[in-house]
C-alpha cells in the first residue's frame, strides 16, 4: 500500500526551507515573480510564500506532485523539496492508486477498488474507479444523479472522500429534501468522476467513455484557474506517449498553433525534447480549445437532454486576489454564456482566510477538509438561490431568496 506522508512540524520545515532556498538561489533560475534574495528569505518565514509563486512556477510544482510529464530539469522535484516535501513522500502517479493507459488520449485513470492511503488519509475507490462510495451502473428508481467532472480539488486530493465538497453536496441534497418535506421520494447521488491532473479535454473524454452509461440527470463541469497548465501537461504527455488525438477540433487547433512533427518527436529516452516550444505554441490556442471543449460537452449533454452547468473552483492562496482572477474567470464566464450554460464562480470561497488554515500542507495548495466545507457551502448557497437549478433538483419548489437565507445551510 503506497503512502504519502505529511509532516506536522512546520517550524522544522521552515528552517530547512531557509537553508535550501539560499543554496538554490545560486543553482536554479528563479520562477517568475521572485525578484531576488529578499523574496527568497521572505518565502522562508511566511507560509504564504512557501507555495509555488505563480502559475509559471506551478508547472514544475504540479509535474513534481503528480509525476505527469517528464521533467528532465528536475524542476518539479526541486520545487517540492524547497517547499518542505518530507522524506517518504511519493508522487500521486506512483502511489498505487492510478493506472496508466498505453498510448491512450485519456493517459491515466484511478484504479477501481483501491483501498490505500494518500496524504495520511484513506483513499478508497469504488468498482468503477471513482473516489467515493459504491454505486451501480444502473440508476435506482427515484434517484437523481449529478455527475461531477473535474481535477484534483474536485476529486478530493488529500482529504477523505467523506470530507470532499462532492460528497458533502450529496449529503446536503438528501438532507435538504428531507428537511423541507418534499412530496417527491427523490434521492440524490453525486458521482465524482474527477481525477487529479485531468485537463479539460480529459474531462470531456471521461464523460464520453464513462459518465454516459450512468445516465446522469445533471452534469457539473468544474474549472480551475490552473487548467491552462493542466492542459499543456496533458498535451505534452499525449505527444510523449504517442497517443492518437481522437478529436478533429483538437487536431485542427494543434495545426493552427504551428506544432510540427518535429515538435512532437520523442527521443530515445521517451522524453519530449521540444516540450517548452510546444507549451509556448499551445498558449496561443488555449482559450479557443477550451471553448471548443465546452462546446463538445454541451452538445453531448443536449443530445442526451441532460442539463450542464459550470463552476470555477479556487486553489488555496493562489486565487485570493480578485483582480488577478478576474480575467480568467471572465473568460470562463464568456465561454459559458456562448454556450448558454449557467456558471457559478466559487473563487471567493477562501477569501479572508489564512492559507495555512485551508491547505493540506505548506507545500501543497489543495484544500483540506475545512476548505472543502467552504467550497460546498459556496456551491449549495448558489444552488439554493438559483431558481432554474433549484427547480431542476426540487421540481415545483421556489428557490430561497438571498435575503431569507440562514447563515447555516442547509
Amino acid at each position: 500500500m503506497a503512502l504519502i506522508k505529511t509532516t506536522t512540524v512546520r517550524d522544522a520545515r521552515v528552517a530547512m526551507l531557509q537553508a535550501a532556498a539560499l543554496i538554490a538561489l545560486a543553482l536554479v533560475h528563479l520562477p517568475r515573480g521572485w525578484t531576488g534574495a529578499e523574496r527568497i528569505m521572505a518565502s522562508a518565514v511566511s507560509n504564504a510564500m512557501q507555495r509555488a509563486d505563480g502559475d509559471h512556477h506551478a508547472v514544475g510544482y504540479y509535474e513534481g506532485l503528480i509525476g505527469g510529464a517528464e521533467d528532465s530539469s528536475g524542476r518539479g522535484e526541486l520545487t517540492l523539496k524547497l517547499m518542505g516535501k518530507p522524506n517518504g513522500w511519493v508522487r500521486f502517479n506512483d502511489a498505487g492508486v492510478v493506472r496508466h493507459l498505453k498510448a491512450d488520449f485519456l493517459h491515466f485513470e484511478l484504479i477501481p477498488d483501491t483501498d490505500g492511503v494518500l496524504f495520511d488519509e484513506p483513499f478508497v475507490t469504488n468498482s468503477h474507479g471513482m473516489y467515493g462510495p459504491e454505486v451501480t451502473v444502473e440508476k435506482p428508481p427515484g434517484v437523481f444523479r449529478v455527475a461531477l467532472l473535474g481535477a484534483s480539488i474536485d476529486m478530493g486530493w488529500g482529504v477523505r472522500f467523506q470530507d470532499s465538497y462532492a460528497y458533502r453536496l450529496e449529503q446536503w441534497l438528501n438532507a435538504h429534501a428531507a428537511r423541507r418535506r418534499f412530496a417527491s421520494a427523490r434521492k440524490f447521488q453525486v458521482l465524482n468522476f474527477a481525477v487529479a491532473a485531468y485537463s479539460p479535454l480529459q474531462r470531456l473524454e471521461s464523460f464520453r467513455r464513462k459518465v454516459k452509461e450512468f445516465e446522469p440527470d445533471m452534469v457539473i463541469f468544474s474549472s480551475t484557474l490552473l487548467d491552462e497548465r493542466l492542459a499543456e501537461i496533458h498535451l505534452c504527455d499525449v505527444f510523449r506517449i504517442q497517443a492518437d488525438v481522437p478529436y478533429d477540433f483538437v487536431r485542427e487547433a494543434i495545426a493552427r498553433a504551428g506544432i510540427t512533427d518535429s515538435d512532437r518527436r520523442v527521443d530515445a529516452r521517451g522524453d519530449l525534447p521540444a516540450k517548452d516550444a510546444v507549451k509556448r505554441k499551445f498558449a496561443t490556442i488555449y482559450w479557443d480549445l477550451y471553448d471548443r471543449t465546452v462546446a463538445e460537452l454541451a452538445g453531448d449533454c443536449r443530445s442526451m437532454n441532460v442539463p450542464l452547468m459550470m463552476i470555477v473552483v479556487p486553489r488555496v492562496g493562489k486565487d485570493s486576489d480578485p483582480k488577478t482572477r478576474a480575467e480568467p474567470v471572465g473568460r470562463l464566464k464568456a465561454i459559458a454564456a456562448r454556450h448558454a450554460l449557467p456558471i457559478h464562480d466559487l473563487t471567493g470561497a477562501f477569501d479572508g482566510v489564512k492559507p495555512a488554515d485551508l491547505e493540506i500542507a505548506a507545500y501543497d495548495d489543495h484544500p483540506n477538509a475545512e476548505g472543502h466545507r467552504r467550497l460546498f457551502e459556496a456551491l449549495s448557497h448558489d444552488l439554493v438561490t438559483d431558481q432554474e437549478r433549484y427547480q431542476l433538483l426540487f421540481p415545483g419548489r421556489k428557490a430561497v431568496p438571498e435575503a431569507a437565507l440562514p447563515g447555516d445551510l442547509p
